[in-house]
């Protein structure tokens, strides 16, 4: 081992430049591979440490002009208490949007601090269903009040630090009903749907927030077709298309499928996963045509080791060590690179967990992997290089053989096509990378999006819902020269609601805005009028909707009532104007200037 790694050191001290650039290219190879693997292995094990994880299905539906959209539980809960396949159901209310705050007594000096915290409600038969590690309490007690609350270990030692949480209370901010704690469960995995804070028992019936409702079915998984077709039959007297578009979903497969719990698509995975693989090709390619542009000027020193009796299988051995050697210092150097990015903007683009300690079985494998890899790859430049006659390598002259020559050949075509496919594919990421971050479309010009701050969650966080002190004190500031609000930021993806059109089933996507939002962001109304001061229940579309819709402004909409069901009530609103194209959701965006925002 002694000889192999001095003929190793001597190897980099002669070839430092194709040694160095061989390291690098690995390096960043390998530090790429780990990253988008962490990725990936984070997006397909979503939602898998659940223990009856293969067996629980999400109600959604799916239709061709709605695409993925959530359904009312109500109707299919009534439906699948008929069916023997079904063993279990449950439902989970949260709202994806923003954190809710609390008020907490300090331990220390008494005082109420506000806490913001994730907030879920959820249905006795969530427990059964999902099985959280209860840690202390009985996780059963919180069925019995709605003041009583499950929280997870990280929300209990965010409110109460080390003391025990069991019996201790909070309140809702601004309110005076104390919030009782009653069981504490481990922290939930973080790749997975449910979040870890605060767990309300409520019974959810008739609840109208249908976008913030989600229904889970537990079921054996042979059963889903069966179940489905039940479910469609049962409300074909219904005359609801919820019924006749209705999925199941396995719950391993939600993250990669509806957009509402998961943003990451199966295709976005899989393209990042392929641009791993073509990088390590690439890298190792590369790595063999330089192990065999510098194999001639090594020819001689390899004879003459043979000449001197040395082993040709050892030979063989010691020059394929060479490259377990390079991919070792390749390893070692992509953890830096690894260490850097999960300290910098790389993972802004990331989900995943890149810090290395928490991920040492996987980095690990991925050593002994890459080590066995270079070691094999290391095979053919230490045959190449050892098959020469002893005379033509001593005399400094050597042919190539055809089949070589085939074989540089074909490396150069895998490399060069490898470097189209991730071109083409690093391309297609930019564009959707691109996409995301500059949501907004072409509806704000450049220099507005520019000059626009974000107060994110400002109308909760402010005197209660009530912004109009805290606008009143912006606008004394001659910098500011204008505010609005709305219910939803411009890249957020928003619920499809049902809604009716003179009793008609309609649906679309509502933002709540503020009178002057049009205003704000120079959105040109193109029929009937803007919001105005005073509004309340008065609805504007986009221009995309009535098309696709086969929409008539003024003989369809204009004065005519429509219902929009989800925020708590039945809203009654009027159509007052068409807008200009102006967001993401083009085809059924509307906007709600409401009394009830």
């Amino acid at each position: 081992m002694k000889q192999i790694i001095r003929n190793f050191i001597i190897v980099l001290k002669r070839f430092t430049t194709s040694s160095i650039l061989s390291i690098l290219g690995l390096a960043i190879a390998f530090a790429a591979l780990f990253v988008i693997m962490l990725q990936t292995y984070y997006d397909l094990s979503y939602d898998r440490k659940f223990k009856k994880a293969d067996n629980i299905f999400l109600a959604s539906a799916y239709s061709a002009d709605r695409g993925w959209y959530k359904i009312n539980p109500e109707g299919v809960q009534h439906i699948v208490t008929q069916f023997p396949e079904v063993k279990n159901f449950c439902r989970v209310k949260r709202d994806p949007y923003f954190e809710h705050s609390f008020d907490v007594e300090d331990p220390v000096n008494g005082s109420k601090r506000e806490l913001k915290e994730e907030l879920a409600y959820i249905s006795p038969s969530f427990i059964d269903m999902f099985t959280p590690e209860i840690i202390a309490g009985d996780v059963h007690q919180t069925f019995i009040s709605e003041e009583n609350v499950l929280l997870t270990e990280s929300a209990a030692k965010k409110f109460f630090g080390k003391e025990d949480p069991l019996g201790k209370f909070f309140f809702f901010h601004g309110q005076t009903s104390p919030l009782t704690v009653v069981a504490v469960c481990k922290d939930f995995p973080e790749n997975c749907s449910l979040k870890n804070g605060i767990y309300l028992a409520h019974l959810l019936e008739n609840d109208l927030n249908v976008y913030m409702l989600t229904f889970y079915i537990e079921m054996n998984p042979d059963d889903k077709n069966k179940v489905t077709n039940k479910i469609r039959t049962a409300g074909q007297d219904e005359e609801n298309s919820m019924y006749e578009n209705l999925k199941l979903i396995a719950l391993p497969d939600v993250h990669l499928t509806f957009p509402v719990e998961g943003q990451i698509s199966r295709s976005t995975t899989l393209s990042l996963l392929a641009v791993g693989i073509l990088l390590m090709i690439i890298a190792y390619i590369n790595f063999i045509n330089f192990s065999v542009a510098i194999a001639p000027a090594r020819l001689k020193s390899f004879n003459i080791r043979r000449i001197h009796g040395e082993h040709p299988l050892f030979l063989k051995f010691s020059i394929a060590m060479e490259t377990v050697f390079i991919s070792l210092l390749a390893f070692l150097l992509s953890l830096l690179f690894i260490y850097y990015s999960n300290n910098g903007v790389v993972k802004e683009f990331l989900q995943a967990d890149l810090s290395l300690a928490n991920n040492s079985g996987l980095l690990l494998a991925f050593a002994g992997a890459s080590l066995i890899a270079g070691f094999l790859i290391g095979m053919y430049p230490a045959f190449y290089s050892t098959h020469f006659k002893p005379v033509m390598a001593l005399s400094g002259s050597f042919a190539v053989s055809p089949g070589a020559k085939t074989l540089k050949n074909v490396l150069i075509v895998i490399q060069f096509t490898a470097a189209i496919f991730l071109l083409i594919t690093a391309g297609f990421i930019k564009i959707q990378h691109d996409y995301m971050q500059n949501n907004t479309g072409n509806w704000v010009d450049k220099g507005k999006k520019e000059n626009v701050i974000l107060l994110k969650d400002a109308i909760f966080k402010i005197n209660g819902n009530d912004v109009k002190p805290f606008e009143n004190e912006l606008r004394k500031n001659p910098a500011i020269l204008d505010i609005t609000y709305s219910s939803a930021l411009t890249g957020d993806d928003m619920p499809v609601m049902d809604g009716v059109l003179d009793d008609d089933p309609i649906n679309y996507i509502v933002w709540i805005v503020e009178q002057n939002f049009f205003r704000f962001f120079d959105v040109e109304i193109i029929e009937g009028r803007d919001f105005m001061e005073g509004d309340e229940d008065k609805i504007i579309f986009n221009r995309t909707f009535l098309e696709k819709n086969s929409l008539d402004f003024t003989n369809d909409l204009l004065e005519k009532e429509m219902g929009i069901w989800g925020f708590g009530a039945l809203i009654r609103a009027r159509t007052v104007g068409i807008a200009k194209d102006f967001i993401l959701h083009a085809v059924r965006f509307c906007a709600l200037r409401s009394s009830k925002n």
